[in-house]
């Protein structure tokens, strides 16, 4: 990835000209991040319509946690603008020697995983189990009524 990124070849990756290992780095922890919250977003979507759906004439709460856990990564993918790399990079120092320290921009994305997204994956549990408790008895409560 390095390699094709700052090389000369023909092949070469050229977007990346001009730019540090450190700030190649961050583009791509950046775009992995990015799409690691666009699954867990559709994740907690998909759970929210299935739950919400009313069965035998009742509506499972469970939808309700879905629905936060949805905010919440929402509200994460919103933390990754504060770490915008406005300055190419958010990770380690642009000056020699190029490091992966945790930079100051870095910061931020970790507290937007740790009060957003980490909440948001818990909530997306509860939400699932407390889905499958309720799942549970209104089959058991279809099945006292046949």
């Amino acid at each position: 990835m390095m390699v094709a990124a700052g090389s000369n070849n023909a092949f070469a990756i050229n977007g990346f000209a001009g730019l540090s290992n450190t700030q190649i780095f961050s583009f791509f922890f950046m775009f992995l991040l990015f799409n690691g919250y666009v699954v867990l977003e559709a994740i907690s979507l998909a759970a929210f319509y299935i739950t919400a759906k009313p069965r035998h004439g009742r509506v499972r709460t469970a939808a309700i946690w879905h629905f936060a856990a949805s905010v919440l990564f929402m509200l994460a993918f919103v933390s990754t603008v504060w770490g915008a790399p406005a300055e190419k990079a958010f990770i380690g120092t642009t000056s020699p020697p190029y490091e992966l320290g945790v930079g100051t921009r870095a910061v931020l994305i970790f507290v937007g995983i740790g009060l957003f997204a980490g909440p948001g994956v818990l909530c997306l549990m509860v939400g699932f189990l407390q889905g499958a408790r309720q799942k549970r008895e209104l089959r058991e409560a279809a099945y006292a009524a046949a």
